[in-house]
């Protein structure tokens, strides 16, 4: 055995002798120059052996040296550049100048299913945004950072950790996320960006009819990055992102000159109703730091000890709380409370990419600290995809996705006690300090009774951070597989199937001594909301592809196609009903029985497709498509989903002036019903009168086709009740549907370096279901769901791209998005007029309406005899809800390895409801109570209410402040009278004014009437914001290839850094509202938010 191991090392020494030196004599050194069009040197050209790993790159003078011999193939690439090659001859130098890139005939981009097709014969509209654009100054939601990026796109960034923003296209919700040609029930947290290769949005039906109902209103497709590879045969990346939340842009402004109370009287007796307005109070009390001595939460409590205070009206309040100074102690109590958030992601993925296979693998940790104290987020995200050409016709490629989210504590600011901002800002005022109430035990009373000012809705706000504790827990996997068979070149057969699953567990642990709305017994509570939620879809879908048939110049590609898919979800909440032993939150623990919900459903849906694309020549492409679908959540009816577009790229054909590099016209139409499901659930049961409901995704059956037997309602007495449903269904029944006609123009300028695309486009939705009440008078008070009212929406979108500088070392590039939408009543139901007496035929779909003051008709607001403003009595129009359109600039700059970017957005018109600003007002907390005329007599009031005969604030002529400007019907008038369908008056001309002389007692009441109606807090939404800013720097690559590295890049990133909108509202950030919700409802008002931060932060990314 040993002689035969010897002699085999010879031999193969012997080879190895022959076969070295062949190799290395037969190799040469290959030198030159690569250029541009204008001879400019080009460094950073990637110049490589076809066929082989041998790679290298010129220098900064464009030069490059490389081994190869002589009939080898050397391939040249760079970006913004058409890949050029040559053959290797005798000669050892070899110059090369580049070619500006036509863009648009290479470029592709991703349709439905996956499809790749040719831009430029897409009949419909599609917008393309890399994910590399979105990595760097990063939102904790990866759809965030489209804000701005994708025209008619808008984004409602909710700043709440886990919360969903609100995604709009066109106006309509987009809740469709498209991942490889998968369809995945999302909510877009289970989805690393750095795992991103592409975001390509359908725009409207046309652009995802193959997806059936569930593409009605568009799609985001979501391309992930494939394996990679250099000479050393992988790729491994870092890519890590710190950012820090400080600086507010949008934040309640209160203020610190008043306390606590009601009418300017307060005394702490019991905090929760047995002292003087020291209960559910307002922030209407006496003037701080006046002087006054007051009894107050932390006075000294002496039992054997009565103490008396004495107001200025001569009533006094006596109690056992010796009385201290009445001062402003915490004038910032909120910013004071809450800290720097972080948001932090690390990722780190390997891949690698040979002639038959492709794998990458990535891992991400996450993690994000909310600004109020002990609330924050981990995610950990993996992601593994492969694929493997088995043969020349068969290919085999897979993907799997786990996410894992955790939290002890996340944040609920929906307005109630169980809101911080509710508790801080909102209702107490400046008399006591965030500092104070950091030992939020009442001595001897730890577990038992917190300590606050208030002991009958309010809470102490470190008290609701590390004892109220709402946990989150959810694990959520997506998963596919794809088997091809491409027996010749143009024919490709693909069976795939994927799965979506998540479980969530949502805690809450209410501890002792907290009273939220209709839980105020103070023994604490124990919850759990559970959701599973299982879907599978698997599909067949075959392609064929006929280039130039018999030289007719026709091509054809087809495809046809079915789809399977199951949904099964369950959920359930479980709730105690007071807790018997404080700190011990289990079931068992429960004084009454347990509370318990559940909620089931299924789903079944099965589909077949077609489409065809047929090109002429150069001259046009006419695109059809055609599904039909049945699912159970429409009484297993079938319904047939068509659409056809054409596009014609004229300059193929048409000799244009030579500035028009291209030119394409196209359009559109498609039909689609929607499928009888909702995008989002709620828990099964919620029994609770505070906090937020929390969704998920659901994409299941809303049942809104179906009368159901009963209704399981609350329980009375710890025993169920049930009842028979409020509404019945029409019978006939038939979901809505929705018509799309679409049309647009893409341009390009001057070699491609500045682009135009504008699309126009109609939606007609309807008959759309809705609630008809039915007369009592028929015996049933029930509603009746049945086929109504028709829309019309129509809009437009224009995005502007292109380079307005280019040279070797420095680029400036530029993209702008501008868009706007309006949507009117197309018809009634039964030929009907008018809708709910404010909508007619014609009339926009977002009108705001509200309570408004009768007034005259030169404008004077009519007072009654109390001198309270007068309200007519039926609604009154206030503005339009959606804005007129919205609009983003972002640019780019590129100086050799420096680049910065930044990005302003906003939008223009609109109206909401500021309820932040109505509640400060109510409240009294708000500034605008201190500032103008209400200061004014709120001052006068603190000073004089006390005064014998005191009536209220009044001028020095005896006018009152607060409506001096206003009239009153005079003695001896006729009285008003209203119409009673329009609330207007119809004897204007026959009533007579006079000045308004009476003056109300108090400004709290006065204000309370006139300010908390939507006519005085309706307010645009007119803004703009500095959205990002980003500057970078990428080492040079002769550096960097010594340190045996592929990139190192540095960025210093910023996010809302500038917030433009009008300074008395920066109580909220009205970003967060686009109009409309994610269920496409109108926004009529805002809600409860936690203050915007500015961010700030870092980002490196290493490539090895």
């Amino acid at each position: 055995m040993n002689k035969i191991y010897k002699k085999l090392k010879l031999v193969l020494s012997v080879l190895l002798l022959c076969i070295v030196p062949a190799i290395v004599f037969g190799q040469s050194k290959i030198t030159g120059k690569v250029t541009d069009e204008s001879q400019q040197p080009l460094p950073g050209v990637s110049v490589s052996v076809s066929g082989t790993k041998t790679v290298s790159v010129t220098d900064a003078n464009g030069n490059y040296s490389i081994a190869a011999q002589s009939g080898q193939v050397l391939i040249f690439k760079f970006i913004g550049y058409s890949q050029q090659s040559l053959t290797i001859g005798d000669s050892p130098v070899y110059n090369l100048s580049f070619k500006v890139e036509n863009k648009v005939l290479n470029e592709v981009v991703v349709t439905a299913l996956g499809v790749k097709k040719e831009t430029k014969r897409l009949g419909y509209s599609v917008q393309e945004i890399k994910g590399a654009e979105l990595t760097k100054a990063r939102e904790a939601n990866a759809i965030n950072g489209l804000t701005g990026k994708i025209a008619g796109l808008n984004v409602g960034i909710n700043q709440e950790i886990l919360a969903s923003p609100t995604v709009l296209l066109r106006g309509s919700p987009l809740n469709f996320y498209v991942v490889d040609g998968i369809p995945i029930n999302t909510d877009t947290q289970n989805i690393s960006p750095d795992d991103i290769d592409s975001y390509t949005v359908l725009k409207g039906p046309t652009a995802a009819a193959l997806y059936g109902s569930r593409g009605i209103n568009g799609a985001i497709l979501i391309t992930t990055k494939r394996g990679k590879a250099d000479n050393k045969g992988f790729v491994i990346e870092l890519n890590s992102s710190t950012q820090f939340n400080r600086g507010f842009i949008a934040i309640p402004k209160v203020q610190n000159n008043y306390g606590g109370g009601d009418n300017d009287k307060y005394a702490f007796g019991d905090g929760a109703g047995g002292g003087v307005n020291d209960g559910d109070y307002d922030v209407w009390g006496p003037r701080l730091n006046a002087g006054l001595m007051l009894p107050q939460y932390d006075g000294a409590y002496d039992p054997t000890q009565t103490y008396t205070t004495t107001f200025k009206d001569g009533s006094t309040f006596k109690g056992h709380i010796k009385p201290t100074p009445w001062v402003a102690r915490g004038v910032n109590n909120l910013e004071g409370f809450l800290q720097t958030g972080l948001l932090t992601s690390n990722n780190v993925s390997i891949s690698s990419s040979t002639e038959k296979a492709n794998v990458r693998m990535s891992v991400t940790n996450g993690y994000q600290r909310g600004i109020t104290p002990n609330t924050g987020l981990n995610t950990i995200n993996f992601n593994l995809l492969g694929s493997l050409n088995l043969s020349k016709q068969f290919k085999v490629e897979g993907n799997i996705n786990y996410n894992r989210q955790f939290s002890k504590n996340i944040p609920d600011v929906t307005y109630g006690p169980n809101s911080i901002i509710y508790d801080v800002d909102l209702w107490t005022g400046a008399d006591w300090n965030i500092d104070d109430m950091r030992n939020y035990w009442q001595p001897g009373k730890e577990g038992i009774q917190s300590v606050f000012v208030e002991y009958k809705r309010y809470q102490n706000p470190w008290f609701q951070s590390y004892e109220w504790l709402r946990g989150h827990y959810k694990n959520d996997v997506y998963a596919w597989g794809a088997f091809t068979y491409s027996p010749d070149k143009n024919l490709d057969i693909t069976l795939r199937s994927n799965i979506t699953t998540n479980n969530v567990l949502r805690t809450e642990k209410e501890p002792f001594s907290a009273h939220p709305y209709g839980d105020e017994h103070n023994h604490g509570n124990y919850r759990e909301d559970r959701r599973d939620l299982f879907e599978n879809n698997t599909d067949l879908l075959v392609k064929y592809n006929l280039n130039n048939i018999s030289n007719s110049g026709v091509s054809i590609s087809a495809l046809a196609g079915g789809t399977l898919r199951t949904m099964k979800y369950t959920s359930s909440f479980v709730t105690t009903d007071q807790l018997l032993i404080h700190d011990v939150y289990t079931f068992q623990n429960s004084i009454n029985p347990v509370k318990s919900y559940n909620f089931d459903s299924d789903l079944i849906t099965t589909s077949a497709y077609a489409s065809a694309d047929i090109t002429y020549k150069n001259y046009f492409t006419i695109s059809a498509t055609g599904r039909t679908e049945k699912s159970s959540a429409l009484l297993n009816q079938s319904y047939f989903y068509p659409s056809v577009s054409i596009s014609s790229p004229i300059s193929d054909y048409v000799k244009l002036p030579e500035a028009i590099s291209f030119l394409k016209v196209r359009a559109s139409y498609a039909n689609v019903k929607d499928g009888g499901t909702s995008a989002f659930v709620g828990p099964a049961g919620y029994p609770l009168g505070y906090g937020n409901s929390y969704q998920t995704t659901y994409g299941g059956p809303s049942y809104q086709v179906s009368t159901p037997a009963y209704i399981i309602g609350p329980s009375y007495g710890n025993i169920t009740s049930a009842s028979a449903p409020t509404y019945t269904v029409d019978p006939k029944i038939k979901p809505s549907s929705r018509s799309n006609y679409e049309g647009g123009i893409d341009l390009r300028f001057l070699k491609d370096r500045l682009g135009f695309s504008g699309t126009y486009f109609i939606y007609k939705d309807g008959p759309q279901i809705y609630s008809q009440p039915q007369s009592e008078t028929n015996g049933s008070d029930q509603s009746f769901l049945t086929n109504g009212y028709a829309t019309k929406r129509t809009g437009y979108e224009v995005s502007v791209n292109g380079s307005a500088i280019a040279t070797r070392n420095f680029k400036w590039d530029v993209l702008m998005n501008v868009s706007t939408y309006k949507e009117v009543y197309d018809a009634f139901p039964g030929q009907q007029k008018i809708k709910d007496q404010f909508f007619k035929v014609g009339d926009r779909v977002d009108k705001l309406y509200g309570a408004k003051e009768a007034q005259t008709v030169d404008g004077k607001v009519i007072h009654d005899k109390d001198g309270i403003p007068v309200y007519l009595p039926v609604a009154q129009y206030l503005g339009n809800a959606d804005p007129d359109f919205t609009w983003a600039i972002n640019n780019k700059f590129r100086y050799k390895e420096f680049t910065l970017s930044f990005q302003f957005d906003g939008g223009v018109g609109g109206k909401i409801r500021d309820y932040v600003y109505r509640k400060l007002i109510e409240g009294g907390r708000g500034a605008a109570t201190d500032e103008g005329i209400i200061g004014q007599a709120r001052a006068y009031e603190s000073e004089h209410w006390g005064d014998p005969g005191f009536k209220g604030a009044v001028f020095a002529d005896g006018t009152p402040m607060l409506g001096h400007d206003g009239v009153t019907v005079a003695p001896g008038s006729p009285a008003i009278q209203f119409d009673p369908i329009t609330g207007v008056i119809t004897n204007m001309d026959q009533v007579k004014f006079a000045a308004n002389t009476t003056p109300v007692k108090y400004v709290q009441d006065y204000v309370n009437k006139f300010y908390n109606d939507p006519q005085h807090t309706v307010i645009s939404r007119t803004y703009a914001k500095l959205r990002e800013v980003v500057v970078g720097y990428s080492l040079p690559k002769p550096f960097v290839q010594k340190l045996r590295l592929s990139k190192v890049e540095f960025s210093l990133v910023g996010r809302n850094l500038l917030y433009f909108f009008k300074k008395g509202y920066k109580d909220i950030d009205v970003d967060q509202y686009p109009g409309r919700n994610q269920l496409g409802q109108t926004s009529l008002e805002s809600g409860l938010q936690t203050p915007t931060t500015r961010s700030y932060g870092f980002n490196i990314n290493v490539v090895y």
